[in-house]
């Protein structure tokens, strides 16, 4: 199925990004800069945190007391995230983009940027690939699982599903070859998706280019600063983790002021990383 594309993504069509290479103080710098944009213009940082968390909130709760879906309950979560979270944080880069240039930007004016951006498709179908990637991830857990447990009998329980059988699997260490080989497993799809995802929908807004040229710049910068990668990842998953278990009895209200701020930090990632296009 063809891409929809803009006058302005034809003409980029073959063109390179440059790359560029930053510090190892970098990420902390990122997240000051993501404060300050969250600083000055809150309202639709909040507005999209609130957002953000509701629909959050609200999948995860309704997954989590499903009879059918519960044991499943995270990975859905996390394609329902994958989807919408990209697509939606389009607002707070263009807002991002428009305070580097010192203009005032207004909500509606940052909302249009951001509809504008995604009617030509690319950013929704860069919410595809990651969604195949966490479907991928998904299918293909039970049956490294089965792999390791070949010649076993019985190895899920009447009482149990294949995925309460990873997990108990995960928190006792029994099977060492399963969690290992699984862990690395994990890792990879999550290092991929975030690879591709990093840059490539900043990238999308401000350039106008087609999803491949985003997402093949987006693997190459992040392959280039790999240690800065390295370095930032954790930083977003502690921030994130720290969020949702230090406010879990309070409807997850943390993600509605962690949430814009590492938008707006990848902003300014990205705009430390890609140069011009070429």
């Amino acid at each position: 199925m063809a891409i929809p594309q803009t006058t302005r993504m034809q003409e980029n069509l073959g063109k390179t990004a440059e790359l560029k290479k930053v510090s190892m103080g970098a990420p902390f710098i990122w997240i000051r800069q993501g404060v300050n944009d969250f600083i000055t213009m809150p309202s639709l940082a909040i507005f999209y945190g609130m957002l953000f968390t509701v629909v959050s909130y609200g999948a995860w709760h309704y997954l989590s007391t499903s009879e059918t879906l519960g044991d499943v309950a995270a990975p859905l979560l996390a394609v329902i995230i994958l989807l919408l979270g990209p697509i939606s944080a389009m607002s707070l880069y263009d807002a991002s983009r428009r305070l580097s240039r010192g203009e005032k930007p207004s909500i509606s004016s940052v909302f249009s940027a951001a509809f504008k951006t995604n009617g030509s498709c690319p950013s929704i179908f860069l919410s595809v690939i990651l969604v195949v990637l966490a479907i991928a991830w998904m299918m293909f857990s039970p049956l490294i699982y089965a792999i390791f447990n070949t010649g076993s009998l019985n190895i899920v329980s009447e009482n149990q599903t294949v995925i309460q059988a990873i997990l108990s699997d995960i928190t006792s260490g029994a099977n060492t070859g399963f969690v290992i080989t699984y862990g690395i497993f994990t890792a990879v799809v999550g290092l991929t998706s975030f690879m591709i995802s990093w840059f490539s929908f900043p990238m999308v807004l401000e350039k106008d280019c087609d999803p491949f040229t985003a997402v093949v710049t987006s693997l190459k910068a992040a392959k280039a600063n790999l240690i800065i990668m390295l370095i930032w990842v954790p930083m977003v998953g502690i921030l994130v983790l720290g969020a949702l278990i230090l406010t879990a009895n309070l409807y997850f209200i943390g993600l509605v002021f962690v949430i814009p701020v590492l938008a707006h930090s990848t902003w300014h990632a990205y705009k430390s990383m890609i140069g011009e296009l070429k």
